[in-house]
């Protein structure tokens, strides 16, 4: 058995790195670490984030096989201006918000569909509330 000590890194495949950066930046509130002509390298919250553009990559379908979606961290106080900000944005909210295993989540989609979740509860509470 290999010893994994954590997520090293998520690389999301965009379609347009311009519009993608200007989202992961202003939703997200990443911080650039390199810039490339077809990558960026972001800091969001202390995870390392990759957007790679393949200008001739379709969405995925729901039904495939893959990624299901990527959640970041909120905390509770924040939780209200985080869904404010999408609304503000007229980021297309596709689940919540909404209070679910063991803290507030809420789902939607970047410039690609790619679903990110904001969710304010840990793994310990997630499992309290199936025990």
């Amino acid at each position: 058995m290999i010893n994994v000590q954590g997520i090293n890194h998520i690389t999301i495949r965009v379609s347009n790195i311009k519009s993608s950066e200007t989202f992961y930046l202003n939703v997200l509130g990443a911080k650039i670490v390199h810039k490339g002509n077809t990558d960026i390298y972001l800091d969001v919250g202390g995870v390392w984030l990759c957007l790679i553009e393949m200008k001739d990559a379709k969405p995925m379908d729901k039904n495939q096989i893959g990624v299901d979606h990527v959640a970041f961290t909120v905390s509770e106080e924040h939780f209200p201006k985080a869904v404010q900000l999408l609304r503000e944005r007229k980021i297309k909210i596709t689940r919540g918000p909404i209070k679910r295993g063991g803290g507030n989540t809420v789902s939607f989609n970047d410039p690609d569909g790619n679903e990110i979740e904001f969710f304010t509860g840990s793994l310990q509470e997630r499992m309290k509330n199936w025990q």
